[in-house]
């Protein structure tokens, strides 16, 4: 799940597949807690040498942070995270009873504008 923390930024800050994307969901999943390097490595299959590298280049760009010895998802990220949900949310309770995802019938009722239009 790539996020964009900058909008002037189109290139993801992870890259599906790969370690810090594991660690960053397992991380952005439980957004409230904080996790030990050996429990990130036993909720992913991310090899417990590599976490603390990985962790530690995931907290320089700003996306996770380090509590003691409990790696979190950074604050802002969260509450991005958060925000993001809670849009899709309101979004689903608005317009989730919407019939034109769920029958396609309405189709034959549209007049035809050529081919042109």
């Amino acid at each position: 799940m790539p996020i964009s923390l900058n909008p002037d930024d189109k290139t993801p800050p992870v890259k599906p597949g790969t370690n810090a994307h594991e660690l960053l969901a397992a991380l952005l999943a439980h957004p409230e807690m904080g996790f030990t390097p050996k429990e990130l490595s036993e909720m992913t299959e991310v090899e417990h040498s590599s976490v603390h590298k990985t962790l530690a280049r995931l907290r320089e760009k700003g996306l996770v942070r380090k509590v003691d010895s409990y790696w979190a998802v950074a604050e802002d990220v969260a509450a991005s995270r958060v925000a993001n949900i809670v849009s899709l949310q309101q979004i689903e309770s608005e317009y989730g009873d919407d019939a034109y995802g769920e029958d396609d019938d309405w189709t034959e009722t549209v007049p035809d504008l050529g081919e042109n239009a």
